[in-house]
């Protein structure tokens, strides 16, 4: 039996969920094909509707390598909807072959998925999938295998969810396999088999201070890794509060162990010699105790010895971890404030307090030097939040120790969170126009031009003066200053400093020969030949 795994995926080739799968069937014996599809809206053709599709040459090409599968499955985000279900209308309608789909979307929006797939796999899919292959292989009925939804005599079923895996470390590595598996090459425009040397261009860029014009920091090759599974934190902007409420009573934040985690690092360094740096992209890799980091960091230290990145949330941060980590090669660490206002906070369900942020602040602040330059997270275009709620976030940035540097967000309320049914209750989002325009086609990483945001983007400078954003962020001016009418003078300024931020980087690389950064920006931007 054939199977045809398929990940859209943004410009990257993590894809954690299809590669577990597919390392997961092939440690039972099974025939995997892995077809992924990164990249930003360079690939997909702007449609009427605020949906994204993909080529019609690319649709071919997937048809093309889909043909003889018993199976194919699509693992997709929420903001990947339009082409998803322009993957699984197109293949249904081509093949005939059963389309199942799985991932956090599916995951929460299951019954909606049955609009153009065959099967959902709700919740984790490792055991789930193998069943479905074991039915479909022996001709056997699957219409009760757990965590399925399907459609079975025109009614909808959803079976029951299985257990949580808690052995993490039964779970085998990540399928980075060079058989089976294809990617689409943003240079030649389509879908090839992949081989190291196009595995390597396709590796994400380490991409710390590519907002900045701080640019101490060297770009690397870098490879993720997922060591746990759950987040500690629910916050009502995430669907991990769902997913925990899923699997109420079990143990829902489960961590890999230390010698797991450093045998898959060693396989890295032995297949991949062009890795530069690890990225542990856990929710919050600092959730594990000091027993735990200290022993991480030692083993680390020994065996691996990459520059490596993690990400933190305020709580979770002790100068006993950061010694540990740092020791060990840790170059940079990311962390979460979302925002400030005692509204923002009681919104998105964060009982964080300014001198805790402060204060995990300091501890980065004080291995400056040994570390690069931290960053932080805040969140935007908050639709319940005021202008005056959002300067309180200000406030807090200028107190933040420099240097740093600041990652803005659009507030997007994904299904399955907190914020998505209030965004309903609240007639934010009515109708299916809004729901596309508001949540699947939203640019997550765009705020909107106005005042206040435009502040925020000057404070993440640190080589700005503070004092001038002190001014600048005085009432009287805000009430001037921050209207509607001005949104778009605000919205130019910003994109005026990106341009100037890439211009000021190719000039430091022209004038200090390097070249092949240069050339790397422009693959990595979409260029492709014809």
């Amino acid at each position: 039996m054939k199977i045809t795994l398929i990940a859209p995926t943004p410009p990257d080739v993590a894809a954690f969920g299809v590669r577990t799968l597919s390392a997961y069937l092939k440690k039972h014996g099974k025939e995997v094909r892995n077809i992924f599809l990164p990249g930003g809206v360079e690939k997909f053709k702007y449609k009427t509707g605020f949906k994204y599709n993909y080529e019609q040459k690319l649709m071919d090409q997937v048809i093309e390598l889909c043909k003889g599968s018993d199976l194919i499955g699509i693992s997709f985000m929420s903001n990947y909807l339009d082409r998803a279900t322009q993957l699984c209308e197109t293949l249904r309608a081509a093949l005939k072959v059963p389309v199942i789909v799985g991932g956090i979307h599916p995951t929460v929006m299951s019954e909606d998925c049955l609009r153009f797939a065959d099967i959902v796999c709700v919740g984790e899919g490792e055991e789930t999938l193998l069943e479905l292959v074991n039915a479909i292989e022996t001709g056997k009925d699957y219409s009760d295998i757990q965590n399925l939804c399907l459609k079975k005599n025109g009614v909808t079923v959803r079976n029951p969810m299985r257990p949580l895996v808690q052995d993490l470390d039964s779970i085998p590595f990540c399928d980075f396999g060079m058989d089976g598996h294809f990617i689409y090459d943003n240079i030649k425009g389509s879908i090839e088999p992949i081989s190291k040397d196009l595995l390597k261009r396709m590796f994400p860029l380490d991409p710390h201070l590519e907002g900045t014009f701080y640019d101490s920091y060297k770009r690397t090759l870098s490879f993720k890794i997922m060591t746990t599974r759950g987040c500690p934190h629910h916050c009502s902007f995430c669907a991990e509060k769902t997913l925990s409420e899923m699997y109420k009573g079990q143990r829902y934040l489960r961590k890999r162990g230390v010698n797991n985690i450093i045998e898959e690092l060693l396989w890295v360094k032995r297949e991949f010699d062009f890795v530069e740096s690890i990225f542990l992209f856990d929710d919050t890799f600092m959730v594990r105790g000091e027993p735990e980091i200290i022993e991480f960091a030692a083993a680390y230290k020994k065996h691996i010895g990459l520059p490596f990145h993690i990400q933190a949330s305020p709580g979770t941060v002790t100068e006993a971890k950061m010694e540990a980590l740092i020791d060990a090669g840790l170059a940079f660490v990311e962390m979460g404030i979302q925002s400030m206002s005692q509204h923002g906070m009681e919104l998105y369900k964060r009982s964080i307090t300014g001198s805790t942020i402060l204060k995990a602040a300091d501890v980065f602040h004080k291995y400056q030097g040994r570390i690069y330059p931290p960053c932080y997270h805040i969140i935007l275009d908050n639709p319940w939040e005021s202008t005056s709620d959002v300067a309180e976030t200000l406030d807090l940035i200028l107190q933040l120790p420099k240097p740093f540097w600041l990652k803005r967000a659009s507030l997007v309320c994904f299904p399955g969170t907190d914020l998505h049914e209030k965004a309903k209750r609240d007639g934010i989002i009515k109708t299916e126009e809004d729901e596309w325009r508001e949540v699947y086609s939203k640019h997550l990483h765009t705020p909107h031009g106005s005042y206040i945001n435009f502040l925020t983007y000057l404070a993440g400078f640190s080589h700005f003066p503070r004092f001038i954003v002190k001014l600048l962020a005085a009432k009287p001016l805000i009430k001037l200053l921050d209207k509607e009418s001005f949104n778009g003078l605000y919205s130019y300024l910003n994109r005026m400093g990106e341009r100037l931020i890439v211009i000021s980087k190719g000039v430091r690389s022209l004038f200090k020969g390097d070249f092949h950064r240069i050339y790397r920006y422009f693959v990595r931007t979409g260029s492709k030949t014809s």
